[in-house]
């Protein structure tokens, strides 16, 4: 299998944004060794061709955790779209997912 192209989403980048915001009040290296820890790990994911477990809250969705954190992702031959990386404790919900995943709604 070849390597994946890594697509990150907005909300991906946020969720990265505010995990270093948080880290670099104490220490602004710490938060970038952070960072580059977690998009190192994405990149693995990509080249390998892991594809992580499947979340059934929505079809299609896996997961990979990591340093406490879940990365959250959709596959395909060509790409590995991120679409959110959390706490790993925190609950999740599929309105987290909402900008991906629309659930039909039945009259």
């Amino acid at each position: 299998m070849r390597p994946r192209r890594v697509k990150m989403s907005f909300e991906a980048l946020n969720d990265l944004l505010g995990m270093y915001e948080h880290i670099a009040i104490v220490d602004a290296l710490a938060a970038r060794r952070f960072l580059d820890d977690i998009n190192g790990r994405i990149e693995w994911i990509a080249k390998l061709g892991i594809t992580g477990s499947p979340r059934d809250f929505i079809p299609g969705l896996r997961a990979f955790p990591y340093r406490r954190r879940c990365i959250y992702f959709f596959i395909d031959d060509e790409n590995l779209s991120v679409l959110r990386v959390l706490h790993g404790r925190q609950e999740i919900k599929p309105s987290y997912f909402l900008p991906f995943y629309q659930t039909e709604e039945k009259d």
